[in-house]
């Protein structure tokens, strides 16, 4: 179908005079998904297999990254703002229902 063949090549960023049509499914999937595992040192080994395991199925280009110090910077910003720092309530801190949703936001 031409016009399949068209939005595959629009959708994969392929030049309008490309010819490029991919050879089976993962070839298509390679050329559109990025995957990226966005750890924290609360994540699970678990998660972070799964995500390998999900870009090794539809060979995509993949990244496992740790997102502490981004965390840490996020917290750090939002006390300067606040005034406070959020607190998850099962570490017996006086955290909210807010402070623990806000944090797992931000995958502390």
């Amino acid at each position: 179908n031409k016009q399949v063949i068209a939005d595959a090549r629009r959708i994969s960023r392929e030049p309008e005079d490309s010819e490029c049509i991919p050879s089976d499914l993962r070839d298509f999937t390679n050329r559109i998904f990025h995957t990226c595992y966005m750890g924290t040192e609360n994540s699970s080994e678990e998660t972070r297999q799964r995500a390998k395991q999900l870009s090794e199925a539809i060979d995509s280009y993949h990244v496992d990254l740790n997102m502490d110090s981004v965390v840490i910077a996020v917290r750090h910003l939002f006390g300067l703002v606040a005034e406070t720092r959020p607190q998850f309530r099962a570490h017996g801190l006086g955290g909210t229902a807010a402070e623990n949703l806000a944090l797992q936001n931000i995958q502390v």
